[in-house]
């Protein structure tokens, strides 16, 4: 009888001991782990004839990065090769102090381009769309919650993703708008990410 209590005694703690052993699997879909999904981070500044009247001849290049398992899609639009080839369709906000807003232009019709997980897209904006207190948004979507005709599904969530005027290299940073050298052509720093 000894043996047959201590036989199931031993069971009972071997199959409760492997019930509450779980295998921990990442459900984090980040491919680098202290980096946001997805993100922007500056690239370079650069000076260059004006693309549109208005604007200075000073860009700001940017990075989009795609850092999830999954695609994104955003809106683009085509620009000359000295500037990027693609824009993204982005707006301007203002997240600190007071003053205008510029315009960024902004049309009613949309391109998606689809942004693999791990790439990046870079493109330029004008200076003065990231002078102090002010910040870029770009809307994008997740793969999946397009309908399967190609369409964005109103009823899915927006996702946005800024980058603010703070960002820009403290040594590039402009209060205001200025239309003198800020660096060399081609300048770049370098992405520290």
């Amino acid at each position: 009888m000894k043996p047959t209590i201590l036989i199931l005694i031993t069971t009972f703690f071997v199959i409760t001991g492997l019930a509450q052993k779980k295998e921990t699997v990442s459900t984090d879909v980040r491919l680098i782990k202290d980096r946001p999904h997805v993100f922007i981070s500056f690239q370079s500044e650069t000076k260059v004839e004006p693309l549109y009247e208005g604007e200075s001849g000073h860009r700001v290049w940017l990075q989009f990065h795609n850092n999830s398992r999954w695609k994104v899609k955003f809106c683009f639009h085509y620009v000359p090769e000295e500037y990027g080839k693609t824009g993204a369709r982005y707006e301007i906000e203002r997240y600190k102090g007071t003053g205008e807003v510029p315009s960024a232009g902004r049309s009613d019709t949309c391109r998606y381009s689809t942004l693999l997980p791990g790439k990046l897209h870079l493109f330029s904006v004008p200076r003065e769309h990231l002078a102090d207190g002010l910040a870029i948004k770009i809307q994008y979507h997740y793969a999946w919650e397009f309908d399967p005709d190609g369409t964005s599904n109103l009823d899915e969530p927006e996702h946005f993703v800024f980058f603010y005027s703070e960002d820009v290299p403290k040594i590039k940073r402009l209060k205001t708008p200025t239309y003198g050298i800020i660096g060399k052509k081609g300048c770049v720093i370098k992405d520290p990410f």
